[in-house]
């Protein structure tokens, strides 16, 4: 049949109908990846900024952590272990959040002590918010390092990280996860493995702490942990301790090793290393316990503790100083002078300078006239004291590589308060920094 002129106009309307719901469709299908992928791009950068923060807020964390490990346990912040020694089942938390759970840490253990330590008791156990802020949202584990973190990280005694001294070569399950490990020079046998240690005995060296920070952001948790350590001390046998003669001259002379502050035991005045000895002349007073000089096997690595602690040098002195005030009261710095570089002919000189902390010299040290310490004094070379004029007094401990000459007024007493504080002082060095969510 013969199709009119109005049939073919019907049909090529309902083809416009069609490909216009079809173009309609295209734009609704087009419109839709667009807003899926819009969306998701939206989720992915969301997700991204909150994996940032997260990762920020642990970096704010362990930060915070590593200031608040300075200082002692009197202080208010302070959020070491609290225990006179070493307890090797310490943790702390540092908190300014409490939205988070034990489940979120999985190095939490009932069986360590977990505190959350606040002005009020360095030992309270109750979750709370300790940090001096609370607008970024982290918390942080605090413990010493165990033999079992060792070995969960690698070592075996074919891999040995650390030098195992306590007698037992056994492994050291989660359960029973061993000694605390030390940083310090404890296998005189193999110079590469002297960095960790475990010993039977007590060392003046500090254990090696672990930081573990957990960030928290919009649901994401990241985490770094870092190994540290407080910087160590030399042990103190003496008020004065040299490996090498100690001479002294004039009745003027006082050194005392009776602990100034009592919070430890009274010293010799003078300790010196066999075959070492001390000669003085003019009736100078010397207390402590015993009231006379001592000879004896401490052999102590000066320059060991000196390279431990020169990193953290707060002032350097590069020449002689006639004159000068460092630290304060609530302030001990870390003095640090090599007087080989730049070179220092006879060593660094020092006269009339009053100073709180540290004074470390690589070389020879003169001290003269008005100079007066707080702290610890220790010198690689020569030590000499000219203490003539406005003398010379010092509140702390003194130590020396090579010899001592004492002359003129010189006051030395020991004070173990003193030397704590200036060790506590110092920050933690960092030994290794991990991103756990790598792992």
């Amino acid at each position: 049949m013969k199709r009119t002129g109005a049939g073919i106009l019907s049909d090529e309307r309902g083809m416009a109908l069609v490909v216009g719901l079809m173009f309609i469709l295209v734009l609704a299908t087009l419109g839709s990846i667009a807003y899926l992928m819009t969306a998701n791009d939206l989720a992915i950068s969301s997700q991204y900024r909150a994996v940032k923060q997260a990762y920020g807020n642990a970096r704010a964390g362990m930060t915070e952590a590593r200031l608040r490990m300075r200082g002692s346990k009197t202080d208010d912040l302070f959020l070491g272990d609290p225990a006179t020694g070493v307890d090797e089942n310490w943790s702390a938390f540092l908190c300014s959040t409490t939205d988070w759970s034990t489940t979120d840490d999985p190095y939490y253990t009932s069986s360590s002590k977990n505190y959350f330590p606040t002005a009020a008791s360095k030992e309270n156990t109750s979750k709370v918010v300790n940090s001096v802020q609370t607008d970024i949202k982290y918390f942080v584990h605090l413990r010493h390092k165990r033999e079992h973190d060792a070995e969960v990280l690698g070592h075996t005694t074919t891999n040995p990280h650390y030098y195992d001294g306590d007698g037992n070569l056994g492994v050291n399950p989660a359960s029973s996860p061993g000694k605390v490990l030390h940083y310090g020079y404890g296998d005189p046998t193999d110079r590469t493995r002297l960095c960790q240690f475990t010993t039977s005995s007590t060392t003046s060296f500090k254990p090696v702490e672990i930081i573990t920070a957990f960030g928290i952001s919009q649901g994401s948790i990241q985490v770094l942990e870092m190994e540290g350590i407080m910087p160590p001390g030399p042990p103190i046998v003496g008020g004065i301790y040299s490996k090498g003669n100690v001479t002294g001259n004039g009745s003027s002379m006082v050194t005392d090793g009776g602990d100034e502050c009592g919070a430890g035991s009274d010293l010799p005045p003078i300790y010196t290393l066999t075959p070492a000895v001390t000669n003085v002349s003019g009736s100078p007073l010397l207390l402590g316990n015993p009231p006379n000089p001592v000879q004896g096997t401490s052999d102590i690595d000066i320059q060991a503790t000196v390279d431990a602690l020169k990193d953290n040098k707060d002032v350097e002195y590069t020449s002689d100083l006639n004159g000068d005030l460092v630290g304060g009261p609530d302030d001990f710095v870390c003095v640090y002078s090599d007087t080989s570089n730049p070179y220092n002919v006879g060593g660094l000189k020092l006269q009339t300078v009053t100073g709180y902390g540290v004074l470390i010299v690589e070389g020879d040290l003169t001290l003269g006239g008005g100079f007066e310490w707080n702290g610890l004094i220790m010198c690689t070379g020569t030590l000499v004291f000219n203490g003539g004029g406005a003398g010379i007094n010092i509140h702390g401990a003194v130590l020396a590589n090579q010899t001592v000459d004492i002359n003129g007024g010189v006051a030395t007493h020991y004070n173990s308060c003193m030397v704590a504080k200036a060790l506590s002082s110092q920050s933690m060095k960092l030994l290794v920094l991990r991103d756990m969510n790598l792992f």
